[in-house]
């Protein structure tokens, strides 16, 4: 009997193409109205009174005219005895060898585990489940992001496994309602499982994430204690010995939080040189201040060695075009400044750039303080032709900012923001890209700008029919405007 509690799943066995019309346009209207957790059904009265009388309906026209069921193998006829046959000795049949257990591979411990296996672990995690088709689509946006920032290359042993992945979303994504259970076939879901299974976070790598977590940080006492008794415990079941390649930080971290608990003092801490050694040896940017990255230590006393520096991996965000042409090719994370005097320009040429990177590089936040959400803005992004999905407007900046990863602000003087603002900024959001605009007066002078100028990777100057750029990862370029 199908009911409208196990409908999803009885429902999936029934071959509704030899069914009659009504009851295919019933199945439709009764998936979308059961899917996740069967909202819709329990919110509209009008529509659980419809299902109801096709659940009714189904189970009778089911009754009537079953569905051929799948036939069993038949016993081959037993054949007629011959004439006169002589009896043959019984020989003893041999037993049937027993299946051997499948071998159990040990995953890999490792670092980090590679984005492909990450994504990948993300993706079996839906199999079997409804999700939502918004589910679906984040987890589509974030791997394309993800090789947009070159996180996920062509070169990766997992890239045929990616690509497939990408194929499936995208498909899933397309021929969904707003819900509908994710499945995976048999085959590929083996092959992912295995893939996802061959690696692990090394326990000493996980310890001293714990540690990082923690270190600086008042009030964690109980969180110390359970980290102490964590470590102690591994080395006593053998999971940590001297031979592990980071036993000698993982000392520095237990001793640090021994000291802490012992001797009450204010947070966790290490020496300077060990933790910086932690932060390099678990590829994480410092959490505080004053442990700066080495892109924002200049002037403030840290030392990077030659050998360190040239090991350092600078992701670029792939820009083309002419606006290549008048910047370069920007990391990952990178900040411009951009100044005009009033009607150069300056504003449609960064709706346009905006526009160009929601198109082919990520997530836009346009912060219009300015213009507002005024006619001249729909003027400037209606005539441009500034329009894309991955392109928002705002009238002022929201308090998290962590989605996007392209943020211009239109203008500085007009939010009321000052130097120390625009660097904490950067701080906050590493890998989000800024690009903050001033206007100028007719001498050139413009309110916290000549101080930013020494703190951004790209400064563009906007004139009347010309922008001249001139920054880290371009000698200087220049672009000719429209008037």
């Amino acid at each position: 009997m199908i009911t409208v509690n196990n409908y999803l799943t009885q429902a999936a066995a029934i071959d509704f193409s030899a069914l009659p019309e009504p009851l295919r346009k019933g199945d439709d209207l009764a998936r979308k109205a059961l899917q996740n957790s069967a909202q819709t059904y329990q919110s509209n009265d009008t529509i659980k009174r419809v299902v109801d009388t096709y659940v009714d309906k189904l189970n009778a026209y089911l009754s009537a005219n079953p569905q051929p069921q799948e036939e069993e193998e038949k016993p081959a006829a037993p054949a007629q005895p011959r004439a006169a046959a002589k009896p043959k000795t019984a020989r003893p049949k041999a037993r049937a060898a027993k299946p051997k257990a499948p071998v159990k591979s040990t995953p890999k411990p490792v670092e980090l585990i590679p984005e492909e296996i990450r994504f990948l672990r993300r993706y079996v995690a839906m199999h079997g489940k409804v999700k939502t088709r918004i589910a679906v689509v984040r987890l589509l946006s974030s791997l394309q992001k993800a090789m947009i920032e070159k996180r996920i290359r062509k070169t990766s042993p997992y890239a045929k496994e990616i690509m497939q992945m990408q194929d499936q979303l995208i498909k899933a994504a397309d021929r969904m309602g707003e819900a509908a259970e994710i499945n995976i076939t048999k085959a590929n879901l083996a092959h992912y499982r295995k893939i996802t299974s061959s690696q692990r976070i090394r326990d000493s790598i996980a310890l001293l994430k714990r540690f990082v977590a923690i270190q600086g940080r008042e009030g964690v006492q109980d969180k110390a204690k359970r980290l102490i008794a964590a470590m102690e415990r591994m080395v006593k079941n053998g999971k940590l010995s001297k031979d592990d390649p980071y036993s000698a930080r993982l000392n520095e971290a237990y001793k640090s939080l021994k000291r802490y608990i012992r001797e009450k003092k204010k947070t966790p801490e290490i020496q300077s040189d060990e933790l910086s050694g932690i932060y390099g040896l678990l590829g994480m940017a410092p959490t505080y201040a004053t442990q700066t990255s080495p892109r924002r230590s200049k002037g403030l006393g840290s030392v990077m060695s030659s050998a360190d520096l040239v090991r350092m991996d600078f992701d670029t965000i792939g820009l083309k075009g002419k606006f290549r042409e008048l910047i370069g090719d920007p990391s990952v994370g990178f900040t411009a400044m951009v100044f005009g005097q009033p009607k150069s320009g300056k504003s449609t040429l960064m709706l346009e750039f905006s526009h160009h990177l929601a198109v082919h590089h990520g997530e836009v936040l346009y912060v219009a303080f300015e213009e507002g959400y005024g006619y001249t803005l729909k003027e400037k992004i209606t005539r441009i032709g500034a329009v894309h999905a991955r392109l928002n407007f705002s009238e002022a900046l929201p308090k998290d900012v962590s989605t996007y990863d392209f943020i211009f602000i239109d203008s500085v003087s007009r939010a009321g923001m000052e130097l120390d603002d625009l660097v904490k900024l950067k701080n906050l959001y590493p890998r989000t890209s800024f690009v903050f605009i001033f206007h100028a007066t007719k001498d050139g002078k413009f309110k916290g700008g000549n101080e930013l100028a020494h703190e951004v990777d790209v400064i563009i100057e906007v004139k009347p029919g010309l922008a001249q750029a001139s920054g880290r990862f371009n000698s200087g370029g220049e672009l000719k405007l429209k008037n």
